[in-house]
């Protein structure tokens, strides 16, 4: 018996130390709901390496190309070059993922990130809720929508 809660304890740790958000213990994910977040981590990966390289077109295709709110792809990569113009290649990084539903085709997500660019001058950071769908095998962000900050995070 011990060495089951020593397991549930030590898989509990991980999934609280990899920001993936909720965990209910009255309901085991399934297999395909551990792959679909894990889709969705590494959609905020590809994110990561985008403001890694410097990469506005990168950073771009990320985007559903009908996106339009609150910005239209165009938009977005208008913003990224001039991002990485001024400031460079930065460091994104996810403090907190919230997926408040998930499915084959759709997800939508309480994100909290950072952005920390090489001096610090155009560091930004942000609480928003993303709307993801999913083409073929890709994910893309269809809308975001500012929201407040989290306090005690």
């Amino acid at each position: 018996m011990n060495l089951r809660l020593a397991a549930a304890a030590a898989l509990a740790a991980s999934l609280a130390s990899s920001g993936c958000g909720y965990v209910g213990f009255g309901k085991p994910m399934s297999e395909e709901e551990i792959v679909l977040r894990s889709q969705i981590r590494s959609y905020y990966e590809d994110v990561a390496q985008a403001f890694a390289g410097g990469n506005a077109d990168a950073l771009a295709s990320l985007y559903d190309e009908t996106i339009a709110e609150p910005m239209t792809r165009a938009q977005i990569h208008d913003w990224a070059q001039k991002f990485f113009r001024e400031h460079g290649p930065a460091q994104f990084k996810v403090e907190d993922l919230d997926i408040e539903s998930i499915g084959h085709v759709s997800a939508v997500l309480t994100l909290t990130y950072r952005v920390d660019t090489r001096n610090g001058d155009g560091s930004f950071s942000g609480v928003e809720r993303d709307h993801l769908l999913k083409h073929g095998r890709r994910w893309y962000v269809s809308s975001w929508e500012k929201l407040p900050a989290r306090r005690g995070r």
